[in-house]
């Protein structure tokens, strides 16, 4: 298995085998939480995962589909993360891009995806995946976001 991992300020996104998919999350994704779908410019994600604590969200399943696989305009997303250090609150994106290759796959899921913030203090309180196509960016979708529930109300 071929681990992609990438950290980058206080940041770290760990992505392990890429599995090409055209059903809905089963198997041992499902019996994580199921957090909420979202359906957009004719892409869809399906995600869940388990929250460790109050600053890491494991065993992440990405489901990514996109309605036109063969054109330019590839499905893409980013998990972003609502994160509070010394009081102030800011939403970061991770470095990590999940994209459906041009091709006549649909569907493309991601598991053993791990999400952490770990600077001094830092924590986690709600997660989402930000998606939209590669050609056109600025049309960015999201999931709802997913409170934490280590994180102190």
């Amino acid at each position: 298995m071929k681990i992609k991992g990438r950290v980058s300020k206080g940041i770290a996104v760990a992505a392990a085998t890429l599995v090409a998919s055209t059903t809905l999350l089963t198997g041992p994704a499902a019996a994580a939480t199921q957090f909420p779908s979202g359906d957009a410019y004719g892409f869809s994600v399906d995600w869940s995962g388990q929250w460790v604590n109050v600053q890491r969200l494991d065993e992440i399943t990405l489901q990514l589909c996109d309605a036109s696989p063969g054109d330019k305009n590839k499905a893409t997303a980013r998990l972003q993360g609502y994160v509070t250090l010394n009081g102030n609150a800011s939403i970061k994106t991770a470095p990590a891009v999940f994209q459906v290759p041009i091709g006549d796959k649909k569907c493309w899921a991601w598991r053993n995806v791990f999400l952490t913030y770990f600077q001094d203090g830092e924590r986690l309180d709600y997660a989402r995946v930000a998606f939209y196509g590669s050609e056109e960016p600025s049309r960015m979708s999201a999931t709802r976001w997913v409170r934490n529930p280590f994180a102190a109300p």
